[in-house]
C-alpha cells in the first residue's frame, strides 16, 4: 500500500455511492483511517441538522423532502463556504442521492466518485437485520432491492468515475482498490 502522503486529492473529496448495504460507510471509515481524511456521512449530517433519524424524515415528510435535503447539502458542499467542509474528505452518500440529475452532476464535479457495486443477494444479507432503512420496511426485500438496482444502476454509472464490484472483496481489499484508483485519478 502506498504511503498516505502519496494521495494528494488537491482539496477534493473521495465520494462513495451505491445501494444501501453496499458498504459506503464501512469503506469510508476504513479509508478515513488509512488516509487521515475525515469521513462525512451525508445521512448523519442530515439527521443532525434536522434532529431526527432518516426513517422518521421519510415517515413524517416523505422521500421527496429527504431528497431535497440531500440536494441542499450537496449544493452547500459545492459552494465556497461548504468546500472547506468537504475539502480532502471521504463522503459517504445515501443510496438514492443519484435520483436527482442535479445531484449526479454535483457529485461528479465535486470529487472522485466511486460506485460500490454489490450483488443483490449480498445486499439482502447485509440489510436483513437492519430496520432503519425506510425503503426496506417490507417483506419483499429482494424484489425491492432488485427494482432499486435496476432503476439506479444507470444513474450510478453516469455519476461514477469508477465502478468497483465489491461483491467478492473484503473491506480491506475494497479500501485498497479505492485508494489506488484515487491516487491515479488525482495524479492524472
Amino acid at each position: 500500500m502506498p504511503a498516505e502522503s502519496e494521495l494528494n486529492t488537491q482539496g477534493r473529496p473521495i465520494i462513495l455511492i451505491g445501494l444501501m448495504g453496499c458498504g459506503k460507510t464501512t469503506v469510508g471509515k476504513e479509508l478515513s483511517k488509512l488516509t487521515g481524511m475525515p469521513l462525512l456521512d451525508m445521512d448523519s449530517v442530515i439527521e443532525e441538522q434536522i434532529g431526527k433519524p432518516i426513517a422518521d424524515i421519510f415517515r413524517d415528510e416523505g422521500e421527496a423532502h429527504f431528497r431535497a435535503l440531500e440536494t441542499a447539502l450537496l449544493r452547500y458542499l459545492e459552494s465556497d463556504e461548504g468546500s472547506a467542509v468537504c475539502c480532502n474528505s471521504i463522503i459517504s452518500t445515501g443510496g438514492g442521492v443519484v435520483l436527482r440529475p442535479e445531484n449526479r452532476e454535483i457529485l461528479r464535479r465535486l470529487g472522485f466518485t466511486v460506485w460500490l457495486s454489490v450483488d443483490v443477494d449480498i445486499l439482502i444479507s447485509r440489510t436483513m437485520r437492519n430496520n432503519n432503512r425506510p425503503l426496506l420496511r417490507r417483506p419483499d426485500r429482494e424484489e425491492v432491492l432488485n427494482q432499486l438496482l435496476t432503476q439506479r444502476s444507470p444513474m450510478y454509472a453516469e455519476t461514477a468515475h469508477l465502478k468497483l464490484d465489491s461483491s467478492e472483496l473484503d473491506i480491506p481489499s475494497v479500501v485498497r482498490e479505492v485508494y489506488k484508483a484515487a491516487c491515479a485519478f488525482f495524479s492524472a
